[in-house]
């Protein structure tokens, strides 16, 4: 595993983390036997995005047993139905995480997606208060919109939540390596495109059999390859490609698995496979190319 610092939080954290969701089908040993697969896989680094008593269970005993100095843990906040994340919440989240966790204080606490739900005034400074506290070291935001982009620019946060892959644009290239430059730590989401996991939707209409004939690269821009390169999976591929990425601080996976687990951080030691960054850059330009002319028509 590789380690690399978070924003300027003074700790590393590992270039792989594990997000911790609910998952009806693991048992409270499930959840301790993947944990200590991430450990002995090297991750150091976990975000709880669920809450079941089988999470919370295998993962206090989990943690228990490692030097509370040496994790990196942090904890979603997420609003509920009325679709505005009011102080009272924050507290209540931050409390039974502190409480049925013993973790004693929270590394990340981030809240999610401003664009989506809305975060009273009051919200801030209760984030702002618990920080002050140092129940929570670091505050983040989950996001991708415009009043994502609104509060990172805010002051208030030092990392930040974010969608990053191979079929990422300018402007979420543009976004994670402006935080960078302000010093914002920057966890990767979204790795492995959904777009991307169907066969269906990997691959570009073929041009016509008139044009292959005369535009000797008409056939070169599909995703094709991340089905066909040897000794790798497509979620593989996706992977690596993220981990080139210099400006964020680790790239969040979910596994069910220590086998799963295993697998992908692995990856922080492979180099991506000889051709393949020319592949995706031919690709999303091919998809870009394709996307204009569909506005067009």
């Amino acid at each position: 595993m590789r380690y690399r610092p978070f924003g300027n939080a003074g700790v590393a954290v590992s270039a792989i983390s594990l997000s911790l969701q609910d998952q009806p089908r693991l048992k409270a040993d499930d959840w301790r036997k993947l944990i200590f697969a991430a450990l002995e896989n090297g991750v150091n680094s976990f975000e709880f995005d669920g809450v079941s008593p089988a999470l919370m269970e295998g993962a206090t005993e989990a943690f228990s047993t490692v030097e509370r100095r040496l994790l990196f843990i942090g904890w979603r906040l997420r609003a509920q139905s009325d679709r505005a994340l009011k102080a009272e919440a924050i507290h209540d989240m931050i409390e039974q995480a502190l409480d049925r966790t013993g973790l004693g204080y929270l590394d990340v606490a981030t809240i999610d997606d401003p664009d989506a739900n809305d975060f009273p005034t009051e919200t801030l400074e209760h984030l702002k208060a618990v920080r002050s506290a140092r129940l929570v070291r670091t505050l983040a935001v989950a996001g991708g919109g415009d009043k994502f982009d609104a509060y990172v620019a805010s002051g208030l946060f030092e990392a930040m939540a974010t969608p990053f892959n191979l079929a990422s644009g300018w402007v979420e290239r543009n976004r994670v390596r402006a935080a960078m430059g302000r010093e914002i730590a920057v966890i990767g989401l979204d790795f492995w495109p959904y777009a991307l996991r169907d066969d269906r939707k990997a691959f570009l209409p073929k041009p016509s059999l008139w044009r292959r004939r005369t535009d000797p690269l008409a056939d070169v821009g599909g995703y094709a390859f991340l089905h066909d390169t040897h000794g790798w999976t497509p979620q593989q591929i996706c992977l690596a490609y993220a981990l080139t990425e210099p400006s964020l601080a680790t790239v969040q996976i979910t596994a069910s698995t220590p086998a799963e687990l295993a697998d992908l951080a692995a990856i922080a030691e492979r180099d991506l496979p000889t051709g393949c960054s020319a592949q995706i850059e031919m690709a999303r330009f091919s998809a870009q190319e394709a996307e204009r002319n569909k506005r067009r028509a």
